[in-house]
């Protein structure tokens, strides 16, 4: 221990000679980094990559590909990955009885006669390496090129989240008829569409039995504005007990806020933690060892709009938005891990002084949120960093060190910004 207090003593007195002018180059909005002299020896916490189904398509076409960039991230440092599994075109990319196989994706044409899935898990556990497979849980359809399940299979008809155009009740677009969203969402407050996508999960929990979890992507409303369909107002009715005379009422035609506002959201969110607790109990019917996850923004100040209430329900909220009893949508209690999506162009706070969106802020304030009810892991974007090493390494570092694991999206970018090298010092700056 000695030795050990020798060496700091050493390094404070470099610094401390060499603090003074640095000639202009020195980054003064960065904190320094704390010395970790009795760093563990090992990982203990998850560290995890996202593995994209569109972005990599073609990429893992073959076993080769998916066994040599394991053996990357294993020497990199990454114990668990996420394969995503039914992207949002809504075509399986596991052994399914119950959706198509996706062959198939914008100009991409990928045909194996092998298990997708089922070789990711075999390989990934020669590597000593956990795989928890990611749905997007209510997207249906590419609507870019309107391809996928919803554009086929005319069940779907009527059962996907609407949109009031201009905030004007008599102008409905369906999401299928959009272009710029990242999927057609069935409507999650249908009871059929529920029970579909409960299905789909229970599919795989017991298909994948060696899958550590299953993942929630896309398990909302798309935004503020869909919802406004005929059966979904209904539903509201139902939940409410008030009666809906004019769409406006819940948003103006200005947009703004109307007087059935506040209980819309309310609606909204309980909806979907409705959803989140039906397949939680699925889940854990399967196989009670089996984790379920989510991904979601970490800016729990604007999930309202989209029915993400990731908080405890033990969080004590105010807010214009929120009724008496917008806690009790909360479904932090619901989930084994919560990812939290730390997708902030600026790393430090003193990078952003004035808003919350910094991945220091975001890894250092979740648990007023979440309260303890889930575990939480640090997801960072790293596209947003490029080819910055040093962001990386700090990113990387900061979600380690304050969260109980991390999560890289993704694999597809790390590769294509080299980014593995600053992915391991950040590691490294934790554990030996």
């Amino acid at each position: 221990m000695i030795r050990y207090v020798l060496l700091l003593l050493a390094v404070l007195c470099s610094v401390i000679s060499c603090s003074g002018d640095d000639g202009g180059n020195g980054d003064n909005n960065k904190p320094e980094i704390p010395i970790d002299v009795d760093k563990p020896p090992m990982a203990d916490k998850p560290i995890q990559m996202w593995i994209d189904a569109h972005a990599n398509f073609s990429r893992f076409s073959t076993k080769e590909a998916i066994k040599s960039s394991l053996e990357k991230m294993k020497a990199t440092g990454f114990n668990e990955i996420y394969v995503d599994v039914k992207p949002g075109i809504g075509y399986a990319l596991y052994d399914s009885d119950i959706l198509p196989q996706l062959t198939k994706w914008d100009t991409e044409t990928v045909t194996r006669d092998w298990d997708y899935l089922g070789y990711w898990i075999e390989e990934a556990e020669r590597q000593d390496i956990k795989v928890i497979a990611s749905i997007s849980a209510l997207g249906f359809g590419y609507t870019r090129k309107k391809e996928g399940l919803i554009y086929y299979n005319h069940t779907w008809d009527g059962k996907t989240q609407m949109r009031m155009n201009n905030n004007n009740p008599n102008d409905l677009v369906d999401i299928r008829n959009e272009e710029n969203v990242d999927a057609a969402m069935l409507n999650p407050c249908l009871p059929e569409v529920q029970s579909f996508v409960v299905s789909i999960i229970e599919e795989i929990a017991t298909k994948y039995p060696k899958l550590k979890g299953i993942c929630l992507d896309y398990c909302r409303w798309w935004y503020d504005n869909y919802g406004f369909s005929d059966a979904t107002i209904s539903a509201f009715q139902a939940y409410s007990g008030e009666t809906v005379t004019d769409k406006n009422n819940i948003l103006t035609a200005t947009g703004a806020p109307g007087p059935q506002y506040q209980k819309w959201i309310e609606f909204r969110s309980m909806t979907i933690t409705n959803l989140i607790t039906n397949i939680r109990s699925k889940v854990k019917s399967v196989n009670p060892k089996m984790e379920l996850h989510l991904w979601a923004s970490a800016d729990w100040g604007s999930r309202y709009g989209v029915g993400q209430n990731w908080a405890s329900k033990n969080y004590k909220l105010d807010g214009w938005q929120f009724t008496s009893n917008y806690s009790k949508t909360g479904f932090a209690d619901q989930l084994d891990v919560f990812s939290l999506g730390a997708y902030a162009d600026a790393i430090w706070k003193s990078e952003a002084p004035n808003s919350v969106w910094s991945v220091e802020n975001f890894v250092t304030t979740y648990d007023k949120f979440t309260m303890g009810d889930c575990k939480v892991n640090g997801s960072i974007n790293t596209p947003a960093y490029g080819s910055n090493a040093s962001k990386v390494s700090d990113a990387v570092y900061l979600c380690l060190k304050n969260t109980d694991g991390l999560m890289v999206f993704e694999i597809s970018h790390v590769i294509n910004f080299n980014q593995w090298n600053a992915i391991k010092d950040g590691i490294n700056r934790v554990y030996k």
